[in-house]
């Protein structure tokens, strides 16, 4: 298996025949708080003593999934009952459009119907890595089976360089945000569903052997600023080295769009950032959302614009934090700022970095 620098690289190679020497030495250099991904494109067969060291590095505590596996690993991992006990995602097959009805989008992808109205397709462009569109797909298997409410997740697809994952087609569906932005008169009653639907997912207990770290996550993120310099990023780290740990689960993406609804069932889909962690991490990211985003983005995300945020905060933070005097919630939206500020700082060092975020950054986290 080839991976350079693996200490701070969560995507690690494996090629050619895996044997016990080679998961023995994979799992050498690697650190039981991280998540990996382990991606077998290039991997041929595998043998006994590397699904039993596989199966021995897992019951030690270390976190990983499978992605691209071939058939040949896969039965194998199948039938000796080890791919029931990791997270596995076998290598894409051919994706074949024609069975499919477009009818709609968001900034990295677009949604298909099948022909026969049983799945739902969620097409990726060609600047999502490949990679990252099967650990979704491994997340979300394992989220299902967790018992998070949540679609069921199929095969997953490639075409040239766009993949594809099929879900389960949730009839009358609709998410959250467009049921605001379509029925305004209900945007109290649906933000009171997501806080709630927030405050239990946050109150969950998470397995911690399968899913991630959100803290660990972080802490990566700012290793890697490329903007700040090293007294900077410790001051971050200390910020970060302050906040309770939890074990409750946290979206990872937790925003109205990535909740949908028939009516009867709320579920929660985009699960590929879905790990463990303060409760405030998730604040953050949805503070950053809605308050600090451009009026162009919030449309783009939620089919509506910063008036209709600028309602719905105040109602999720008085049911998510019991804060009903404006004394109470300014007190969160401060507290909640430096989540914001936190998360900015994760997507400046994985996706992108824009100077407003890293004046914001400054602003709130450095003194």
């Amino acid at each position: 298996m080839e991976n350079h620098n693996k200490k701070n690289n969560t995507f690690i190679h494996a090629e050619g025949v895996i044997d016990k020497q080679a998961v023995e030495t994979l799992f050498a250099e690697l650190d039981k708080n991280i998540y990996y991904t382990f991606n077998f494109s290039n991997a041929t067969t595998i043998n006994f003593a590397a699904m039993r060291s596989i199966l021995n590095h897992r019951k030690a505590g270390y976190r990983f999934c499978l992605i691209n596996v071939n058939d040949d690993i896969a039965e194998k991992l199948e039938d000796t009952g080890v791919a029931s006990l990791i997270n596995m995602c076998r290598r894409p097959k051919p994706l074949d459009i024609s069975k499919y009805q477009e009818f709609g989008g968001s900034f990295l992808s677009k949604s298909f119907n099948s022909t026969d109205g049983d799945s739902m397709l969620k097409l990726y462009g060609p600047n999502v890595p490949k990679q990252m569109v099967a650990q979704e797909k491994s997340v979300a298997k394992a989220v299902m089976l967790f018992g998070i409410p949540t679609p069921l997740v199929g095969t997953l697809y490639e075409d040239g360089d766009m993949t594809a994952l099929d879900f389960e087609r949730i009839e009358g569906k609709k998410s959250f945000s467009r049921i605001i932005a379509n029925e305004p008169d209900r945007l109290e009653e649906i933000t009171i569903r997501f806080a709630r639907m927030c405050k239990q997912l946050h109150s969950t207990p998470c397995d911690t052997n399968i899913f991630a770290d959100r803290s660990v996550t972080y802490r990566q993120a700012i290793i890697n600023l490329k903007e700040f310099n090293d007294e900077e990023k410790e001051q971050m780290l200390e910020f970060l080295n302050s906040v309770p740990a939890k074990t409750t689960c946290l979206h990872g993406d937790c925003q109205m769009s990535n909740v949908i609804t028939n009516g009867e069932t709320d579920l929660w889909i985009d699960l590929a950032d879905f790990g463990y962690g303060n409760p405030m991490f998730d604040m953050g990211m949805w503070y950053f959302l809605t308050q600090l985003n451009s009026e162009e983005n919030m449309i783009k995300i939620f089919n509506f614009g910063k008036e209709t945020c600028d309602k719905i905060w105040p109602i999720f933070i008085r049911e998510y934090f019991d804060a009903n005097t404006p004394e109470q919630q300014a007190e969160v939206n401060r507290e909640i700022e430096q989540f914001a500020a936190l998360h900015m700082a994760y997507l400046s060092s994985v996706y992108f970095s824009f100077p407003f975020m890293i004046e914001y950054i400054r602003k709130k986290l450095l003194k």
